[in-house]
């Protein structure tokens, strides 16, 4: 059958129609699909471009801001005190005493002579002392990103000149030391016995008793009176953190005597403490 002209013309004008606005509809999508691609580029150099301060300005800078704080934490103090003329002698006498030739230990599991190289924190000694600080300065040094890291010390040597002392030991044990009105210098503790569980006949610590300026006491505990002595005080607190789990707390103590000729009569110090977490 054949279609009239009018009625294909009709035809064919509807299809150039359809086919018109399939074109624009693909047109649309391609430039839509464009933005959205351009968008998707800006979203990706934005991110880029944050992760690029982030990495490069942010974290460098906190980092540098975090390391500047450590470093206050990073430090020590030493100080000397005394109103002697004989501070620098009496200094020197307490920080070079050979602690290891003359002093001996005591604790629940025996006695023996002492040994800083066993025991890194067991006396004060000017060796003692230079090892913190170069260990110090070391710290000082390094870029330290755990933020709570920490390691600092306060040494202090105090020297008084006493009229009385009094003094109580025997030949094996200082047991304890008091100023002239009998308040307390240092009181040493009992050894407790772990196997019959109750207290030996001995006092735990460290100490060294000269038996040139005083008497010997085989047999008994006499408590006697040192006149005109300088007596010299040591102590030390030490603070550390390095990292989780890896931080404590240390606390020393030394007290030495010496007669009116800087010569020594005692040298007594505890066991240091330690509190680590």
């Amino acid at each position: 059958m054949k279609i009239p002209w009018k009625k294909r013309q009709k035809t064919t004008i509807s299809t150039s129609k359809i086919n018109i606005h399939l074109y624009l509809q693909c047109l649309r999508q391609k430039i839509e699909k464009r933005v959205e691609m351009k968008r998707k580029r800006v979203h990706i150099l934005a991110l880029i471009l944050g992760i690029t301060i982030i990495i490069g300005v942010i974290i460098p800078f906190s980092l540098i801001n975090n390391n500047s704080i450590i470093l206050t934490r990073i430090y020590y103090k030493i100080n000397y005190k005394g109103d002697t003329q004989n501070l620098e002698t009496l200094i020197e006498k307490s920080e070079l005493f050979e602690y290891d030739k003359y002093c001996k230990y005591r604790d629940s599991w025996g006695e023996g002579p002492i040994n800083n190289s066993d025991c890194y924190y067991c006396y004060i000694d000017k060796d003692f002392i230079e090892s913190l600080k170069w260990k110090i300065y070391n710290e000082k040094k390094k870029f330290h990103l755990y933020p709570g890291t920490q390691f600092n010390f306060i040494y202090s040597l105090e020297v008084t000149n006493e009229s009385l002392i009094y003094l109580t030991y025997n030949n094996d044990n200082i047991i304890k030391a008091e100023y002239a009105n009998h308040t307390e210098i240092f009181t040493v503790d009992r050894v407790w016995d772990y196997y019959y569980n109750r207290y030996t006949p001995n006092w735990a610590g460290n100490w060294y008793l000269n038996f040139t300026p005083i008497p010997f006491a085989p047999t008994s505990s006499p408590t006697i009176a040192l006149n005109d002595t300088f007596l010299v005080k040591m102590t030390l607190d030490c603070h550390y953190s390095c990292g989780i789990a890896c931080s404590g707390y240390v606390r020393m103590e030394q007290f030495l005597c010496f007669n009116s000729n800087i010569q020594t009569i005692f040298v007594y110090f505890p066991f240091s403490s330690h509190v680590v977490t």
